[in-house]
């Protein structure tokens, strides 16, 4: 399966350049031709991911891990705990004006439990790219980046070494991570006709969780990654599934009798004081830090489940009464986007899809599910909100 890409890819190659075959009966042979720029930027942009694994790994065997999606995660045989979950890829002229490259994104993540192992490709778990250029009219590996958790801003190459800083991370080295960043969808959330990267910042402070989805796209004067702050119909399905995801983590913890009384509590609007009979049920313990870790989370849950409720338009919210929110969400604990397409018109309606894994309570097990989800988002004087949302679930494995 490892050649296969990669030999596709070359004869794709050879195609463009035009190989030279000798002739038959002593004719001269064809002269070769040159690629253009665009068609190898063509190239680039069209070369599988296995291809471009192989690139950046020569010696390591990939497989997809569901043959239906083939360019979306990988295993490896000789590491079965390790997964490369391929994101999205970038094209153009990433580091210099003479040459195409492509910048394809991953994310390694590995789970090998107590057990000491070599870590897979000699890498820590986190988020690369790869960079691929062109090397005597083929593609060639430009370099494997690490991205530190910080995620602020991504240099350039030229810019950094005008800087003196490290290509293509963020613009100030060495700083601390204030949480886990990782990998969400490359999508095109402006329609633009470009990808842009969006990634996951998530941290949890005593107890409490949040969550953030950061978007970057590759623009402006002397092309950067740069944060985008303008707000879209992507940007709204973005923060409400961020604050979903806080507080489905914040209350995770909670199971049988203890999430059932936390969500009575929660479902009552105006809020009524949090008993101490309440927080003795929620928390891990009779110690006073205890009661109070249980009293900050069921007033944080409270407070996300809220910001959730805001981002619903107001029609939305008066088909469905805050109670009735509040206890769809009585069994998640958690939602992460697996897909994301970009923002698309369907006569007066303004539509997002998005395919997401849910992982919810059931009994005592806990189990993820996959929808393809469809939000209509509406511009209210507030901004963009979700308006109505329609689902149907699909397998996992194909």
């Amino acid at each position: 399966m490892r050649g296969l890409g990669l030999a596709v890819a070359v004869f794709v190659l050879l195609a463009l350049v035009g190989a030279v075959v000798p002739a038959c009966g002593g004719e001269e042979a064809a002269p070769a031709t040159t690629p253009t720029d665009a068609e190898l930027h063509q190239l680039l942009a069209e070369l599988p991911a296995q291809a471009a694994l192989a690139l950046a790994f020569p010696d390591v065997t990939f497989q997809p891990l569901l043959p239906s999606e083939p360019n979306l995660t990988f295993l490896m045989p000789a590491h079965p705990e390790a997964r490369l979950q391929v994101l999205g890829r970038l094209a153009g002229h990433l580091s210099g004006p003479d040459r195409p490259e492509v910048a394809v994104f991953l994310y390694l993540r590995e789970d090998a439990g107590d057990q000491e192992r070599e870590p897979a490709l000699g890498l820590e778990e986190g988020l690369y790219m790869i960079l691929l250029g062109i090397g005597h009219d083929q593609p060639a590996l430009g370099g494997i980046t690490m991205f530190d958790a910080s995620a602020g801003e991504f240099l350039e190459l030229a810019t950094a070494q005008e800087e003196g800083r490290h290509p293509y991370r963020q613009g100030v080295d060495g700083t601390t991570a204030t949480g886990a960043i990782d990998p969400a969808v490359a999508s095109d959330v402006d329609n633009d006709g470009v990808d842009e990267l969006i990634l996951l910042h998530s941290s949890a402070s005593q107890g409490v969780r949040s969550a953030e989805y950061l978007t970057y796209d590759w623009t402006g004067p002397g092309l950067r990654w740069r944060r985008m702050t303008t707000a879209g119909p992507s940007t709204a399905v973005l923060d409400y599934l961020a604050v979903v995801q806080a507080a489905d983590g914040t209350a995770e913890d909670w199971d049988g009798t203890p999430r059932l009384l936390a969500w009575e509590w929660l479902s009552v609007s105006p809020p009524s004081p949090v008993s101490a009979d309440l927080v003795a049920q929620l928390a891990a313990g009779d110690s006073p830090d205890a009661e109070a870790t249980a009293r900050r989370k069921l007033e944080a849950t409270r407070d996300l489940l809220e910001t959730a409720y805001g981002l619903l338009s107001a029609d939305w919210q008066q088909r469905q009464p805050w109670t009735d929110f509040v206890y769809g969400f009585r069994n998640a604990t958690g939602v992460r986007i697996e897909q994301m397409l970009p923002p698309r018109q369907e006569a007066e309606r303004t539509v997002v899809e998005i395919v997401i894994i849910a992982t919810s309570r059931e009994g005592s097990v806990s189990v993820d599910r996959r929808f393809r989800v469809v939000y209509t988002v509406v511009k209210e004087a507030t901004g963009w909100r979700l308006d109505s949302v329609g689902a149907h679930e699909e397998s996992l494995t194909g």
